[in-house]
């Protein structure tokens, strides 16, 4: 692979993996695309081939893959290590853990449509291209996506300082397990994604609502990891907190801070942690 065309790899890995939510499989998929553009004849754009190739494969597999159904307890997407990697404005907030779980209420048609609009920019005469449809169908699309997605994305964003200060003190009264002042730091409506995918013990249903989101979060940061070592992270763009136990990756912790903390996902399968700190999704 020429220099030219390896530059074209992270573009495709950031549409895969904001379809697929899993580093693997964005992997699997992009790789599929490159081998089909190696054997390709008559290709005027590169970039062009790569991202229809990327897009229709992801979403064949979302329509084949019947993992998710039969997962269980709650699904979390694949955490990823953003410290060095920044990602401002539709791009970093796509990159979210709380945006891509919104993601999984589309159809796979409907999601890649809104992503390569709304995250990338496409027009929608190429969407259309992309994905094999007419342009006023690919309008009508990404409006519907809009409609079940936007409209719960929050309203107030706060500064990386702020929500970094918010985000040390909520684990600090989560590890100290003071109930009373982590009550204090969640929204009313909080919502706790615990993903243990069925390989070590997690919480089977999203936890929601303050008190008993509190006692649960404290009963792991003050009991169940307290013999652990304990760092401060940025999870896919939000502040969060990676647990080890000699040197292995135990659990990556993410918090969705809108004033107070709204949701916090919680990853230990250890299947979506091989990857933590290598994956770099832009």
């Amino acid at each position: 692979m020429n220099a030219d065309m390896s530059a074209l790899r992270p573009r495709m890995m950031s549409v895969a993996y904001r379809m697929l939510g899993s580093v693997a499989d964005a992997e699997d998929a992009v790789q599929d695309a490159f081998l089909r553009f190696q054997s390709a004849h008559d290709v005027t754009s590169p970039e062009g081939f790569l991202v229809k190739t990327t897009t229709r494969r992801c979403i064949d597999q979302l329509r084949s893959c019947r993992r998710r159904q039969n997962y269980i307890g709650p699904w979390v997407p694949e955490p990823i290590d953003t410290k060095h990697e920044p990602s401002q404005g539709a791009l970093g907030e796509s990159l979210s853990q709380a945006f891509l779980v919104l993601l999984e209420r589309l159809s796979p048609t409907e999601r890649a449509a809104f992503l390569l609009r709304t995250v990338f920019d496409y027009e929608y005469s190429e969407i259309a291209d992309i994905l094999g449809k007419n342009e006023v169908h690919i309008r009508q699309i990404v409006s519907r996506a809009n409609s079940r997605v936007l409209q719960d994305l929050p309203r107030f964003r706060p500064t990386p300082a702020a929500a970094e200060n918010l985000a040390e003190r909520f684990v600090a009264a989560c590890r100290e397990g003071n109930i009373e002042l982590v009550e204090q730091l969640l929204t009313e409506d909080v919502e706790v994604h615990s993903d243990g995918g069925g390989k070590v013990s997690a919480a089977r249903v999203v936890i929601r609502g303050r008190q008993r989101a509190a006692r649960f979060l404290t009963g792991v940061f003050h009991t169940k990891r307290r013999n652990y070592e304990m760092q401060p992270a940025n999870v896919n763009g939000d502040p969060g907190v990676v647990f080890t136990l000699h040197d292995t990756v135990a659990q990556v912790v993410s918090l969705r801070i809108d004033e107070t903390v709204k949701a916090v996902f919680m990853s230990l399968n250890p299947d979506k942690l091989a990857s933590w700190s290598i994956a770099k999704i832009l």
